[in-house]
């Protein structure tokens, strides 16, 4: 794992947190019922599940594991969001929701879409070819949209344990130091935002509790309306008000909190990318290291953990500008490094590869991109092995 000190070796790794194997037998019982809670599906109400029921009318998925499948990131459909994978739609509007793609009987879905792939030449420097590949979709009927691909879980309980005044001393909005890169913190009604690929949410509660009512229509004391509603007549199907219980989402919140970051696999052979990494300027947003604040959780407090994000938005350019969310189109938060999986990575999911990812950045990650561009086929790769091994 890199040391704290940029311009410093590429130290052993140290071990990383692994909270569900440290629970006390108290702690197990909640971490069960919160996994039950999220793996287990939730049904139509009045239900003699009555822990588990209050689904739709509208929803997009009957489980939190449809779209985080071994609680990691989405899938990609194959051809429509009528098959679950992880990828929602959020509505261009002034409400901010998303577009609800399945019903209960007796009652319609908002929509749907159709999903293609369309591909884009690319040419580096050295004359190597790598194509880049874009969503294209088509929403019936016809509206403005934009593609959100579900993030992986593991280290959400870390990060919700920062300090908010920590991510906000990293903020540079002006860009009063002159170095190109101007992240600001993301504001929302509910204070600073952490979660979400725009930053939308400032806890890892609000984050659970905003994916129930949007993609299961299931209310909480955090959300207590859920999309269509009163005007669809939910109540005639309700599960309760609200339909988890604090409680109960609450468990989820534990749940996720105890999913601990797989062990790095940074050896000696990754100095070369740590290296290239910091060459290239890109820990200027992905900023490797933190320490948590003290917790009510002894396994989250006062940790130092290496999540590869500053947390806070940046401009990234138009090829990937969305105007959906509270942030400006091209903003983004920056996304964590740790713990790679095997994609596809980006807000929709168009990259399939860590090098189409970092080919897609622009804005104030251009000339990072561009330096990734001029460097040889082997630093290219050495790069990419240095992040897979996060």
């Amino acid at each position: 794992m890199p040391p704290a000190n940029l311009g410093g070796e590429l130290s052993t790794p140290a071990t990383r947190l692994s909270v569900s194997t440290a629970l006390s037998p108290a702690e197990r019982l909640e971490h069960s019922v919160g996994a039950s809670l999220f793996t287990k599906p939730w049904v139509i109400a009045p239900s003699t599940t009555r822990d588990r029921d209050g689904l739709g009318p509208l929803f997009n998925a009957h489980s939190c594991s449809s779209c985080h499948q071994h609680n990691g990131r989405g899938e990609l459909p194959a051809r429509s969001t009528d098959q679950i994978g992880g990828l929602i739609f959020r509505l261009q509007d002034s409400t901010n929701s998303q577009l609800q793609t399945r019903a209960l009987p007796g009652f319609s879905a908002e929509g749907r879409v159709a999903l293609t792939f369309r591909e884009h030449p690319h040419s580096y420097p050295d004359g190597e070819q790598h194509n880049l590949r874009a969503l294209v979709f088509q929403a019936e009927p016809p509206q403005p949209l934009s593609p959100r691909l579900a993030p992986p879980l593991v280290g959400m309980g870390l990060i919700d344990a920062i300090a908010a005044s920590d991510i906000a001393a990293g903020a540079d909005p002006l860009d009063i130091d002159n170095d190109g890169i101007s992240g600001r913190v993301a504001n929302t009604p509910d204070g600073p935002g952490r979660f979400g690929w725009k930053g939308e949410s400032p806890s890892l509660e609000h984050q659970v509790a905003r994916a129930f009512v949007e993609d299961m229509g299931i209310t909480s004391h955090l959300f207590p309306v859920e999309p269509g509603c009163p005007a669809l007549g939910c109540s005639a199907i309700s599960g309760g008000e609200p339909e988890i219980s604090t409680k109960h989402l609450r468990q989820v919140v534990a749940f996720l909190s105890a999913l601990g970051i797989p062990q790095a696999r940074l050896e000696r052979q990754h100095h070369q990318g740590w290296k290239l990494f910091n060459e290239a300027g890109c820990a200027a947003c992905h900023r490797p290291q933190w320490q948590t604040r003290s917790h009510t959780n002894s396994r989250l407090s006062q940790q130092t953990i290496y999540p590869f994000s500053d947390f806070l938005l940046h401009d990234m350019g138009s090829a990937l500008a969305d105007p959906s969310g509270s942030a400006d189109a091209a903003e983004w938060r920056t996304a964590p490094l740790w713990a790679l999986d095997d994609g596809p990575w980006l807000h929709d999911g168009r990259a399939r590869t860590l090098e189409e990812a970092i080919l897609w950045h622009g804005g104030e990650a251009q000339r990072s991109q561009q330096m990734f561009r001029a460097f040889t086929s082997g630093e290219r790769q050495a790069l990419v092995e240095f992040l897979r091994a996060l």
